[in-house]
Formats: structure tokens, sequence, C-alpha cells
């Protein structure tokens, strides 16, 4: 907002010390300066016009400086909820972060929960599938056997049947 101040003032003030000399007495002076009583009115009221208009400035001056006051109290007040609301982003941030993390402990709880069933699961099977590699190694064992009776009751048979003959004596002859 614009000041239309004045570049400068013309005060018309007569040499004071001569007007000094001068005024002291008690008759008329005729050097003195004259002006009547409707020009004292005309120039009281210009000097009232001229002290509004210096009181006017005054106040304008005054509510200019409140508004850059304002301007000054709005900034800060602008700055102050901008680092509040990056604080609140920061907030939320770190909210959706824990609750990330959250989910991934849920997560991995899951999965440890899961894999222990598994183990315990395997773990309770271990006896039934140790039960049953006996079984079978049991039963093999005694194919084996019966494998082995079968085959040295052959060989008996064979060796009633066929005199055994001595190859090495051939072999020698």
């Amino acid at each position: 907002m614009p000041f239309n101040l004045p570049q400068s003032f013309e005060v018309n003030l007569p040499d004071l010390q001569e007007f000094a000399n001068n005024a002291i007495g008690f008759e008329p002076n005729p050097d003195l300066p004259r002006i009547s009583d409707s020009q004292r009115e005309q120039d009281a009221l210009t000097y009232r016009e001229q002290m509004n208009a210096a009181a006017n400035l005054k106040d304008s001056i005054q509510v200019a400086n409140k508004y850059v006051d304002a301007g000054i109290s709005a900034t800060k007040l602008g700055k102050s909820l901008i680092t509040y609301q990056i604080g609140l982003q920061d907030i939320r941030t770190e909210k959706v972060n824990f609750q990330k993390s959250v989910l991934r402990t849920d997560l991995a709880f899951t999965e440890l929960s899961e894999l222990n069933l598994k183990l315990g699961y395997q773990t309770a099977f271990l006896p039934v599938l140790e039960q049953e590699y006996q079984h079978k190694l049991t039963e093999a064992q005694s194919k084996a056997d019966l494998a082995q009776r079968k085959a040295m009751a052959h060989q008996f048979e064979t060796e009633m049947k066929y005199p055994t003959i001595d190859i090495q004596s051939r072999i020698a002859a």
C-alpha cells in the first residue's frame, strides 16, 4: 500500500529574534504582520486539517504495521501448521510400518506353527515308519533265511543225487 508522503514542508516563520524585540511594548507595532479574525479562523482550519492529515497518515502507518504483524503471524502459523502436518504424516507412516511389522510377525508365527505341526506329525509318524521298516527287515530276513535253507536243501539233494567229483584231481590228471 503506497503512502503519499510529502517531499518537503514549507514553514514561513518570521525572524523570531526580530519579532521578539518588536513585540515588546504597549503600542501596536506596525512591523508585525496583520491577520484578520476570518483569516485566523481559516488558517486554524487549515492547520487542523493538516494535523488531521498527519494523524491519518500516522494511523495508516499503524494499520500497515498491524497488517505486516498479522502477515508475519500468519506465516509463523502456516509454518507451524506445515510442521504439524509433516509430524502427523510421519506418525501415520510409522503406524503403517508398525502394522506391516505386526503382520510380518504374525505371518512368521503362522509359518512357525505350521512347521511345528509338520514336525510333530513326522515325529509322531516316525515310530510307525520304524515299526514298518523293522517289520520289512524281519520279513526280508525271514525270506533270506528261507532262501538259504532252500539253497542248502537243494545242495544236499544235489549232493545226494550226484556224488561229488573231485574237480581238482581231474584237473591234475
